[in-house]
């Protein structure tokens, strides 16, 4: 099951919850004002490149390990 986040339209609090990819965040309680009916957020995520990897692609000598430096 994936994390989202749900932002809750009385207070503005996030919630980060793991849930169906279905959910909407209706039937979920706002852990800051316990207000109830959420909002599902699109939110970003970050996987690992070549630089921070083990393998040897593309890097430049000297790769930091962030790709900032090589790409």
């Amino acid at each position: 099951m994936p994390i989202y986040e749900f932002g809750c339209p009385s207070c503005g609090g996030i919630t980060t919850e793991l849930c169906k990819i279905g959910d909407n965040g209706e039937q979920l309680r706002c852990e800051e004002c316990g207000n109830t009916g959420l909002i599902k957020h699109i939110s970003g995520f970050s996987s690992l490149g070549i630089c921070g990897g083990a393998g040897s692609g593309s890097c430049s000598p000297g790769c930091s390990g962030n790709c900032a430096g090589c790409h």
